[in-house]
């Protein structure tokens, strides 16, 4: 099957709605031709069907209304696309606390029935992203602009370990990939158990998978999932990916530096994770939730390559000599890396001229339980800075970061955990830092700072994983502010991306185009029952679509949408004034 659907074979499958034009040029469709939706979201298993698109939705909520004629006018000033929350997760990995997901507790992402098949995922997404290298929307000159860039909002990894962020970099970089982890060592289990799947997903592992789906032999809760024999082991091996066609940023998210993007690392908590003794008891994010009666535990192929990274090895894994800047971490201010002890992973970047991209890191290092985020006080002095000075040169400045401005609550410091005089003892989470952190900075002290720089329009962020779009109007109702920009996820449903693009109107104001794609795989998953070995990794992300959908927990079924969010969250015209 093609890698993309044409508009000829999406109009009949449009149930009860008028075929639409097909898309100019040889785009694939985006979700405002074409989305997709449960055949039956009630029954206990919906299979997935193409659906109407969602309408694009002009909003004027800052001030600037549409003046008519300007899509003749107008100019394309910088056009880049949004992926957000990859959450690659090594499923094998003893550190991993799918067990909160059980008995009630309030944590939903321990575990997905999709995560085994990220990485194939992601690679569709990729692959779809480069089918839009050039933008969709017409503009006067040129007609449609070349991509500049591609901004990772966050949570690439989902246990902070080494294996998924050199996992993140290949799917960017392009390459072959291995998607499997662990090595065959005396005492942990049989010889060539490596090689396969061990985990929660497998009953003959363990017998707390009865609770979550097994794919040999579904029970419990997914008795009406489809029977896939040998899914995870299929899973495992690896696969060519061919990396983004341009240059990607990377910022920081809570799952890229903390222990399930909940809790500082610890040095016992590295233990578990590199060692073959993985616990199954449900509890909290202390440690007790890592050290259990052997009872309660079962043994799996261990791997050092499930080591936690701090923040210096995390940037020091995009330094691979594919992209000049690391992924943005070689465009660090200098001075800001010589006073944070080289923790200092902000930075800013011009993708066109006029414009400038600024990078920040929201995550609260310090954390002991709790996924939300704050700015130190030197970062945010930094920001401070650089905004002003991007203004200072008539550059148009848009922000982005993993947490919006509404999830920066967290009152934790990089100081509330061990210096790291010694990393062996104290851990990969401990405070490398000798700058004071403190006053932390919150949602309302960020928005405040937006607002006093007429040349941000936009602060664009993830970690909701939903589509979400907020105006940040100028207080008493004085035209003008910026725009916070929150985009589904790449792991839950509806497992969508978003095309941005920023038009000068020549009458005033600016226009941000916001379009959310769908990953560029098939639709149909294989038929319930067949023998998974054959199946291609369009396949798996497939699957993995459709999983997402039905997740019980955060999926897409009866009256949810997932992370669809409102008709004005998701294909969009932003207007406001042109601050220049």
């Amino acid at each position: 099957m093609a890698a993309f659907v044409t508009a000829a074979v999406l109009a009949p499958a449009l149930s009860g709605a008028a075929a639409k034009k097909a898309p100019r040029r040889d785009f694939p469709p985006t979700t405002s031709y074409t989305t997709i939706e449960g055949v039956d979201p009630e029954a206990p298993y919906s299979r997935l069907r193409f659906a109407p698109g969602w309408k694009r939705v002009i909003r004027s909520d800052l001030g600037a209304s549409p003046v008519r004629g300007r899509h003749k006018r107008r100019d394309s000033l910088v056009y880049f696309a949004q992926l957000s929350d990859f959450q690659l997760a090594d499923e094998e990995g003893p550190a991993r606390v799918e067990a909160l997901d059980l008995g009630g507790t309030p944590f939903t992402s321990a575990w997905r029935p999709q995560e085994a098949f990220g990485p194939q995922t992601v690679d569709q997404v990729i692959r779809q992203i480069n089918r839009f290298e050039d933008s969709p929307i017409r503009h006067r000159r040129s007609r449609h602009t070349k991509m500049a860039a591609v901004i990772t909002t966050g949570d690439n990894a989902d246990n902070q370990q080494a294996n998924e962020v050199e996992w993140t970099v290949k799917l960017l970089e392009g390459g072959r990939l291995m998607p499997n982890s662990g090595v065959d060592a005396p005492g942990c289990g049989p010889v060539g158990e490596a090689q396969r799947y061990t985990g929660v997903q497998d009953f003959g592992d363990t017998l707390e998978s009865g609770q979550f789906y097994d794919p040999d032999r579904p029970s419990g809760p997914f008795a009406a999932w489809p029977r896939y024999p040998g899914l995870m082991d299929r899973a495992q091996r690896p696969f060519n990916t061919p990396g983004l066609k341009v240059p990607s940023y990377v910022a920081f998210g809570n799952h890229d530096g903390l222990v399930q993007g909940n809790a500082w690392a610890n040095a016992g908590f590295e233990a578990v994770s590199t060692g073959c003794l993985k616990p199954l008891q449900s509890g909290g994010l202390g440690s007790s939730a890592l050290f259990t009666s052997p009872d309660r535990s079962v043994l799996v192929p261990p791997d050092p390559e499930r080591r936690f990274v701090d923040r210096k090895e995390y940037m020091d894994l995009h330094v691979t000599g594919k992209q000049a800047d690391a992924h943005g971490f070689a465009l660090v201010d200098p001075q800001e890396t010589a006073a944070s002890g080289g923790q200092a992973s902000y930075y800013a970047f011009a993708p066109r001229k006029g414009v400038r991209m600024i990078s920040i890191n929201t995550v609260a290092e310090g954390e002991t339980i709790g996924s939300e985020g704050n700015l130190d006080d030197p970062q945010f002095r930094w920001l401070e800075r650089t905004i002003a000075a991007a203004e200072k040169a008539g550059e148009l400045v848009i922000v982005f970061g993993h947490h919006p401005i509404r999830s920066l609550t967290q009152n934790s410091t990089d100081e509330d955990v061990p210096p790291c005089d010694d990393r062996r003892t104290a851990g990969p989470g401990c405070d490398g830092d000798p700058r004071t952190s403190t006053p932390l900075h919150f949602g309302p002290d960020l928005q405040q700072l937006l607002l006093d720089h007429p040349a941000v329009i936009a602060y664009v962020a993830g970690h909701t994983h939903e589509h979400k779009i907020t105006p940040f109007q100028r207080s008493g109702g004085a035209p003008g502010g910026f725009w916070g920009i929150e985009t589904a996820s790449e792991v839950d449903w509806p497992i969508n991306s978003r095309l941005l693009e920023v038009m000068d109107n020549r009458d005033g104001t600016l226009s941000i185009f916001g379009t959310a794609i769908d990953h560029g795989g098939r639709l149909d998953a294989p038929a319930p029952g067949k023998d998974a070995k054959g199946f291609s990794e369009e396949q798996l992300a497939a699957i993995a679509r459709e999983f997402a959908f039905n997740d019980p927990q955060v999926g897409g079924k009866g009256k949810s949408m997932g992370g669809s969010g409102k008709p004005e969250d998701r294909n969009v015209e932003l207007l406001l004034p042109d601050p220049r």
